[in-house]
């Protein structure tokens, strides 16, 4: 059986195509994934996909929660004695932790959290998979970490963070770190110092110079057609990855201008791809 990451998108929506609602019943499990905006997500597509894949009576649906309404929604989902759980992104995966009882060590190291599940008392716990995910998308598609030199902007929000975190522990040289909010990344920087003594840690533009092997766009500039490009990379080697973790559109301005140049890509999709199977283990969710 395909996992989802061999299937990719398009086979994964054919998946969907093929009847998902029609095995929704009065067991079916349901997880929510909150976002503002949230016409962005591709999780309803590969999460349903494995779903089906995996013969798991479980939906995943896509709910545009504002950040002033969180909590309220949080509480919501509370009272859903259905719920498997709940999938974050932007803006929230900083925010959610004042709501969670119990905090991953990943998730404490980061300070971002993108998936709760309700224990038996009501309260929440919380975990993050972003920076393992994006890491096994890395590996599966031949990128080597070990001593690479990485550009990573956006660093101070959620996705960010954890990937900061994830790929220190894969034994990166260098961490060079940018985001327009300044005491964000300081946060992040500082978190990252105290646990990660061997990586090189600086505070960065948003422009490739020639020793970076891996450059890393976690802001969320990109999802709009009018968004400039994050990042500058005409200073990049030949030998340089240009990743984006934004999903809609797949082929960012960032990726485009990537490939005119020659550039080896990596898209936002991998990442969720190589998430999926964990995040539903997390859950809880079995045939």
């Amino acid at each position: 059986m395909p996992s989802i990451a061999e299937l990719g998108e398009q086979g994964a929506c054919m998946v969907e195509a093929r009847g998902n609602a029609a095995l929704i019943d009065g067991d079916t499990r349901l997880v929510v994934i909150v976002a503002d905006p949230v016409a962005q997500v591709k999780s309803p597509q590969l999460f349903n996909a494995f779903f089906q894949l995996r013969g798991i009576n479980a939906v995943l649906v896509p709910a545009h929660v504002a950040p002033a309404c969180l909590g309220a929604a949080l509480e919501g989902f509370r009272a859903l004695r259905n719920l498997a759980g709940v999938v974050l992104t932007v803006p929230h995966k900083m925010q959610v932790a004042r709501w969670v009882t119990n905090l991953s060590s990943r998730a404490v190291a980061s300070g971002a959290v993108n998936c709760l599940r309700k224990n038996d008392d009501g309260s929440w716990e919380g975990d993050n998979f972003d920076g393992a995910g994006f890491v096994r998308g890395l590996k599966a598609h031949g990128h080597d970490l070990a001593h690479a030199h990485v550009l990573l902007v956006g660093a101070g929000g959620g996705a960010g963070s954890a990937l900061a975190h994830a790929l220190c522990e894969e034994g990166i040289a260098r961490l060079d770190l940018h985001d327009v909010a300044a005491e964000s990344l300081a946060a992040v920087k500082e978190r990252l110092r105290t646990r990660y003594e061997s990586v090189a840690l600086a505070e960065s533009k948003p422009v490739v110079r020639p020793e970076h092997t891996l450059v890393i766009n976690a802001s969320p500039i990109g999802m709009r057609a009018d968004d400039a490009c994050p990042i500058e990379i005409e200073g990049a080697s030949a030998a340089a990855v240009i990743a984006d973790l934004i999903m809609k559109p797949e082929r960012t301005a960032l990726l485009a201008r990537a490939e005119r140049q020659g550039l080896r890509t990596h898209a936002g999709r991998h990442l969720l791809e190589h998430s999926v199977e964990q995040m539903v283990k997390y859950f809880r969710l079995k045939a």
